[in-house]
């Protein structure tokens, strides 16, 4: 008798377990400019790939892993970047936008006096996007302004004094679990 009640218990919770939580893995193309700068960093014209992680606490909090390659002639970077999302949407189906702010952590390969170092740019952002979730699918454009001041380092050590306008734009689908 224990044995029906126990498998009657477990065959009424598994309808729970497949329900689809708000986790999503995705994929992107992004497109990065720092303009004006040297022509080893991004420049607007050049793509890369981004995969992404993200996680809406509810409707109108959530929060996004991503990261990202670009290998494109002379540019070559990697790099990691976490958001915090504040929007509208974010756990149901149909329209969403949001923003928030945005820390990164990139690794782009500088040239100077013929050769080629590997240098680190972090800081702080502000992201802002908009998508549409359709079932588990979710479609997503997303861009972030980034704090100047490593671009704006570099662009003096290669004897630019312009300031810099650094934005890494996605464009990702991604899949909720």
């Amino acid at each position: 008798m224990r044995l029906l009640t126990f498998l009657a218990l477990v065959t009424l919770s598994l309808p729970g377990l497949t329900e689809p939580t708000n986790f999503r893995v995705g994929v992107g193309m992004l497109r990065y400019d720092v303009h004006p700068s040297p022509a080893y960093m991004p420049n607007g014209k050049d793509t890369g790939i981004t995969l992404m992680a993200e996680f809406p606490q509810d409707n109108y909090h959530g929060s996004r892993f991503i990261i990202y390659s670009l290998n494109d002639g002379d540019v070559d970077l990697w790099g990691y970047e976490t958001q915090m999302m504040l929007g509208y949407g974010l756990a149901q189906p149909g329209p969403r936008i949001y923003t928030g702010p945005a820390w990164h952590r990139e690794v782009i390969a500088v040239q100077r006096n013929g050769t080629r170092n590997d240098k680190i740019f972090n800081g702080w952002g502000w992201q802002l996007g908009t998508g549409w979730q359709y079932q588990a699918i979710t479609i997503d454009i997303a861009a972030t302004y980034r704090d100047t001041r490593d671009y704006r380092q570099e662009n003096k050590a290669a004897g630019s004094h312009f300031p810099p306008a650094p934005i890494l734009g996605n464009v990702f689908v991604s899949y909720r679990f």
